[in-house]
């Protein structure tokens, strides 16, 4: 379909762009709480460890009695923590979902100036599209289960090979806490899960998203013409995502429209960390059964059903510096791009995967 920059979808998709700031200030509110539990996790942790034996007594099977009876302790202490955070997490969950299907249909609603767009999907359809969302293969509770596991192996693992090797009550609190160890620094087993914690709740936050509007969409399918991928504009955007931004999808079986890059698992979950989305793409005025060709004045634009063509991630990398075309692509990959060797399209394959650099020049 030809640019149209002033109409309604292109309005809509705006208002997806502006929506995205926002979910990113709220990923960052959630990352902030599960440090704070990490942090508070970790002294707990550095707590009961200190208590293994008097101040100065080296190893010894008493010690060694202490350490099992501590692993005993810590087992209980990470689980119930990461339970309790966990279900923390899946309420703000969703509550997120309850808010991003109302976005949905409000997005096209205020701006068409019409209740084109029903609520409707219940409470319990959201909460349940919360609890079963998947992030790259698992359900958020599962993904945390694990990470649960993967703390306490980390924390056993660290203590009894500081242990066996005749470590101090000091040094061990050193492998937990971070610091400096034999003149090299050493990072907090806590910090590894902290990582993992936040890449998870920004792929939850961005999927369950997604999951809410992409379901609204579907269940408003006759007003619709599809829905085209939104990737974010930056140099962080993978090379799956930024060659699918701005392609237009039918509903409600995601069949690419006037290109050849499959669906996949859709925007939001293509990948750990997916910041893309999806926007609706209205029908027109005469689609929709009306003779019209222009909304009124009062509701400020005109709907012709055309999606917005001339901010895809390729226009907007085209107008970037060498060098971070370089960055985004990697420099092999954007110089055979620049000199119009390859298409954008001929970065990936079939499948919309990244190919590389010896497979493009294969196909020159």
């Amino acid at each position: 379909m030809a640019p149209d920059g002033g109409g309604v979808n292109a309005q809509i998709l705006d208002l997806i762009t502006d929506r995205a700031l926002d979910l990113q200030r709220f990923s960052a509110g959630q990352q902030k709480e599960v440090t704070k539990f990490l942090k508070e996790l970790e002294t707990e942790l550095i707590s009961l460890l200190a208590k293994i034996d008097p101040v100065g007594v080296q190893r010894s099977r008493y010690r060694d009695q202490r350490l099992e009876d501590l692993l005993r302790q810590v087992r209980d202490t990470i689980k119930a923590g990461y339970r309790a955070q966990g279900s923390v997490l899946i309420g703000e969950l969703r509550e997120l979902a309850e808010l991003e299907a109302k976005f949905a249909s409000a997005s096209v609603n205020d701006t068409v100036g019409i209740a084109l767009m029903d609520n409707a999907l219940t409470r319990a359809e959201l909460g349940a599209l919360a609890d079963g969302v998947l992030v790259q293969g698992a359900p958020v509770t599962e993904w945390w289960e694990r990470q649960a596991g993967d703390t306490l192996y980390r924390f056993t693992d660290q203590m009894r090979l500081g242990m066996a090797q005749g470590e101090t009550i000091g040094q061990l609190i050193r492998r937990v806490r971070g610091g400096i160890q034999n003149a090299e620094p050493i990072s907090g087993l806590l910090n590894v899960s902290r990582r993992h914690a936040e890449s998870l709740v920004r792929s939850a936050t961005q999927a369950v998203s997604q999951g809410a509007r992409q379901a609204t969409y579907e269940r408003n399918a006759d007003v619709l013409d599809g829905v085209i991928w939104a990737s974010t504009l930056d140099l962080r955007t993978t090379l799956g995502c930024a060659v699918r931004d701005q392609k237009q999808y039918s509903l409600p079986d995601f069949k690419p429209i006037g290109h050849d890059l499959p669906w996949g698992n859709g925007p939001g979950q293509r990948h750990w960390g997916c910041r893309s989305t999806s926007a609706p793409v209205v029908k027109s005025w005469r689609d929709l059964g009306f003779e019209l060709d222009d909304l009124p004045d009062a509701t400020r634009a005109s709907m012709d059903g055309q999606v917005p063509s001339d901010t895809s991630f390729e226009v907007w990398l085209s107008k970037k510096s060498k060098s971070a075309q370089d960055e985004a692509l990697g420099a092999g990959r954007a110089d055979l791009w620049r000199k119009g060797l390859i298409s954008f399209r001929e970065l990936v394959d079939g499948q919309g995967r990244e190919l590389s650099l010896q497979q493009l020049r294969e196909r020159l």
